[in-house]
């Protein structure tokens, strides 16, 4: 079955259910009150969803979105409680974990009939500071055991609270982006270490050692079964010093998988975040996809936009390239990375499939024709 989703915040959700419970004369106060109270660091882009704004969007999820991903709120460290250590005598502290904001937006999926993926487990940008304050002075061996324990009490945590979870990013951005490492040396900042197969050597790297990501896959298999796909998340795909480190990794992944009899990955989950560059032609994506289909992986197209580097002629040709070529690769899962500009992540950019005022882009069906099962029921 294919998917046609977005990502969604619990302000967004919670937003929702202001704007049903309210009618038109009383919808903005309501919603400056809330936007007072939770005081969000872009409280100003929320103020713009004025009550015509939230009907239109509201049309569009009911219309046309089939799954959703949580934005932040099941990331590893986001909402953890700052006042709860790691571990109890070297037994997880589950009460670190706040999955309240996570629960809206399962709630609002379940409500509305929407699969979920669950997004992401471990990645670089989240070390949980109270895991590594607990872990200083360890031996290595211990280190290693206790942060494998974390990860696969977070894991079991996720698996019961959202049981109808279809898909979830066990690893997002573990291989080293050269675009990334020759922006910094630009900018005359550090730049960060990586092994001889491009991997990227990050603190989950440092305290699980090389070749670490096997053993996260194969607690995430244990854990979630095999009802749930295991997805291995990453960006730039285009970038062909990437592609190597992925076809290292997933081959790694499916060696072990052929030496003890068991399935690890189920998937590559596409960012596809495009640039708006000259060079991101249709051509480009073809070789891209061509690449990532000969890995032996089911691929989805996992965070989507177009940001806007050139000109919006280019940016354009993009978007309307990019739905056809995706749709004959056989990409079931398509998420835009947010439902419209006004909220968008990238202010400015112009780079989703729905405008400020709340309004399909003119290349927007293609992308809905091509990957909502809801809209070709």
């Amino acid at each position: 079955m294919r998917k046609f989703g977005s990502c969604i915040n619990y302000l967004t959700v919670d937003l929702i259910r202001i704007w049903k419970a309210c009618d038109e004369a009383h919808f903005e106060e309501e919603r400056d009150r809330y936007l007072a109270a939770e005081n969000p660091p872009d409280a100003d882009c929320y103020r713009r969803l004025d009550y015509g704004r939230m009907r239109k969007m509201v049309r569009f999820i009911d219309s046309y979105v089939d799954s959703i991903t949580c934005e932040n709120e099941m990331k590893m460290e986001i909402f953890f409680r700052a006042d709860q250590p790691a571990f109890i005598d070297d037994e997880v502290n589950t009460e670190l974990f706040d999955f309240s904001y996570a629960d809206k937006v399962y709630a609002f999926a379940q409500e509305n009939q929407l699969s979920v993926r669950i997004h992401t487990i471990v990645w670089y940008r989240h070390v949980p500071a109270q895991l590594t304050e607990y872990l200083a002075g360890r031996s290595a061996e211990e280190r290693k055991s206790l942060t494998l324990a974390f990860i696969k009490a977070y894991m079991q945590c996720l698996k019961e609270r959202y049981p109808e979870a279809y898909c979830v990013d066990v690893l997002n951005e573990i291989a080293a982006d050269p675009d990334e490492l020759q922006g910094l040396r630009e900018e005359g900042l550090p730049v960060y270490e990586y092994d001889d197969e491009g991997v990227r050597i990050d603190e989950w790297y440092r305290l699980l050692g090389r070749h670490y990501y096997i053993e996260v896959f194969r607690l995430a298999r244990e854990v979630f079964g095999d009802r749930i796909k295991l997805f291995y998340n990453d960006n730039n795909e285009g970038n062909r010093e990437k592609q190597v480190t992925f076809k290292t990794v997933i081959g790694n992944l499916k060696e072990y998988e052929r030496e003890h009899g068991i399935r690890l990955i189920d998937g590559f989950g596409m960012q596809c975040h495009f640039w708006g560059s000259k060079d991101e032609t249709a051509e480009f994506m073809e070789d891209m996809f061509r690449f990532y289909t000969s890995l032996g992986v089911e691929l989805q197209v996992t965070e989507f936009d177009v940001s806007n580097h050139s000109t919006k002629e280019i940016q354009d040709s993009i978007f309307r390239n990019f739905a056809e070529v995706a749709g004959r690769y056989g990409v079931e899962a398509f998420t835009v990375w947010g439902l419209n500009d006004t909220i968008s992540w990238l202010p400015g950019e112009d780079a989703l499939l729905v405008d400020d005022d709340g309004e399909l882009k003119p290349f927007a069906m293609k992308y809905i024709e091509a990957f909502s099962e809801k809209y070709n029921r």
